[in-house]
């Protein structure tokens, strides 16, 4: 019955809960959802990971590959995020070319990456201005249900932080190029960028802020993806992206700035978690 009421009135259905301090899903305003992470998952990958952040699902992986740097930055290798959202991940989405909703969240994604300052792109190069890393990320989105930016970040994150480069070495003489796999070394990454999403909802006189919208909230607030993305690494801000919607009051934005703190700190402590679960496992 509730199912049937939802599709005959979804803004009244919606309204009904948020009059009542709850969301249609049973959490508060400000709750999070789970997240489960897992590393290595993909064995043909360089570097892989799965998260899942409620039902949003986001598998990356990253292939390794040489390449000659760019004449303007002679000293700096290539990091190439792509984000991938095929029909299955949901229902408005259709095969083909990548829509324009994967392309805004791919270079989202991109310019949290480069803001943050968590990669150096000089740490990849080999040789100046004759050789460079070439870290291809792909994300794929197994399931859209909200928040898909801060799903792809995370994953990406982690995948980073399991990258071992193999040694590489160029003779400058003979241009050959002598690549050890089993001598590797870690990448360095500065920090964990984590990104936060928020819905901004109208409701009568109020502005109410949704944490880690789900898609259908997305939705109801005015757009297929989240209306307000913070971004923190470190304890600083390092991205701020607002996409329509009303203007957000002070006290509501000072609260959005203190969940995205708060979501920061657990994503932090779930990532290395998973991490030295992974070496453990690896070194038995």
């Amino acid at each position: 019955m509730a199912d049937i009421y939802k599709l005959i009135h979804p803004v009244k259905y919606f309204n009904d809960y948020l009059a009542r301090n709850i969301r249609p899903d049973g959490r508060g305003f400000h709750e999070q959802r789970n997240i489960k992470l897992n590393v290595n998952s993909i064995k043909a990958a360089d570097a892989s990971s799965v998260v899942k952040c409620g039902n949003t699902t986001v598998v990356c992986g990253i292939k390794l590959e040489l390449a000659t740097p760019k004449a303007e930055e002679p000293d700096m290798g290539f990091l190439v995020t792509n984000v991938e959202l095929p029909a299955l991940c949901s229902s408005k989405f259709r095969p083909g070319p990548p829509s324009d909703f994967a392309q805004v969240t791919s270079t989202l994604v991109s310019d949290i990456i480069v803001n943050s300052k968590c990669i150096d792109l000089k740490d990849l190069c080999i040789a100046h201005d004759k050789l460079a890393w070439v870290m291809y990320c792909d994300m794929v989105c197994i399931d859209n249900d909200g928040s898909l930016v801060d799903a792809c970040l995370m994953t990406l994150m982690a995948s980073l932080k399991t990258l071992t480069l193999p040694t590489v070495t160029y003779d400058a003489e003979t241009e050959e190029i002598s690549v050890d796999t089993n001598v590797r070394t870690k990448l360095k990454v500065h920090g964990l960028p984590v990104a936060s999403s928020f819905a901004l909802y109208k409701h009568l006189q109020s502005t109410i802020v949704l944490a880690d919208p789900s898609s259908y909230e997305e939705e109801m607030c005015g757009g297929i993806g989240a209306n307000l993305i913070l971004c923190y690494n470190k304890g600083f801000l390092c991205g701020s992206h607002k996409f329509g919607c009303c203007n957000l009051p002070k006290e509501c934005e000072e609260m959005a700035f203190k969940i995205a703190k708060e979501k920061t700190q657990l994503v932090e402590e779930v990532v290395d978690v998973c991490i030295k679960n992974y070496e453990l496992e690896k070194n038995k």
